[in-house]
């Protein structure tokens, strides 16, 4: 056969076997570094802002879409550069911070106890520019649920930063996304499925504001694999208006899973309970052993 011949039969095969394959961004995990909670009041542990602030880095690292900045190195960075850590800093600490770790959030937060209850704030901080990205709040009349008001600001915090990806095929009823177990999904998590409709600019600029989201219906995941995920269409504003190339965001409801299997924040709520005094004793001794060091 002719060289030329065979290098170009050889190259067209490549490239329709090149097109036949699923197009599938990598996932890249959010960095976020969480500091110490400030705590205000009476409590009976005083490292329980430093426990809070273990719990809450614990149910980050589970969601799967979270890079966490190890505490250790944390506190050694903080003691380096001379960083408050009491959970509340100035934005030129948190851009310091961030810029240091490389991290894009620093989830900082006070716990507080009230006369007949206990209250934990979270805050997310940008640390570009040092502004508040959003809060959340929670309080309880038992002192001992700190495990469970732990386990709603995780879910809460992860609320605040949906999964988004694209339906790639549809098949009857189900359709595949490429979002898959890398991202921490699991069978049972829902996804709104929408697409882009107008672009609003400024009518003196030209930036663009805003771009309208037109809802299409939503999905539940059924079979969840390493980068793509199988769902059934529970509901659908017109029938077949979900196609492939729609765009898909996680919903309110993305950390519950199906049946009766309990939900993420209950599985992380049971764990913590049982392990109260292992990572309470390990907070301490780890923190006091590297205080010893110095």
């Amino acid at each position: 056969m002719n060289p030329v011949r065979y290098l170009l039969i050889v190259g067209s095969m490549i490239f329709t076997l090149a097109l036949a394959l699923p197009v599938q961004a990598d996932f890249k995990k959010i960095k976020v570094a969480v500091l110490d909670f400030q705590t205000e009041g009476n409590f009976e542990d005083k490292d329980v802002g430093k426990i809070v602030a273990e719990w809450l880095t614990t149910g980050l690292v589970e969601a799967g879409r979270f890079e966490i900045v190890e505490r250790r190195l944390l506190k050694k960075i903080i003691d380096e550069q001379k960083i408050g850590a009491s959970g509340l800093v100035d934005r030129d600490s948190t851009a310091r911070l961030g810029r240091v770790l490389g991290v894009q959030t620093v989830v900082s937060g006070t716990v507080i106890k009230l006369d007949n209850s206990v209250e934990i704030n979270a805050r997310l901080l940008n640390v570009e520019t040092g502004t508040i990205l959003a809060a959340e709040k929670i309080r309880s009349q038992r002192a001992t649920d700190l495990s469970g008001m732990v386990s709603q600001i995780t879910d809460k915090i992860i609320q605040a930063f949906p999964l988004q990806g694209y339906v790639v095929q549809r098949e009857g009823e189900k359709v595949i996304i490429d979002i898959g177990r890398q991202t921490g999904t699991r069978n049972g998590f829902r996804f709104i499925v929408f697409k882009e409709g107008k672009v609003v600019k400024h009518p003196k600029t030209g930036e663009v504001l805003d771009i309208e989201t037109i809802d299409l219906g939503e999905i539940e995941l059924q079979e969840v694999k390493e980068r793509t995920s199988t769902a059934r269409i529970i509901s659908e504003a017109v029938r077949g208006s979900i196609t492939s190339g729609a765009m898909v965001r996680s919903s309110q409801d993305a950390g519950a899973e199906a049946g009766n299997q309990p939900s993420e924040s209950g599985q992380r709520k049971g764990w913590w309970r049982r392990n109260w005094e292992t990572v309470r004793d390990s907070v301490k001794g780890g923190f006091s052993s590297k205080e010893g060091s110095k």
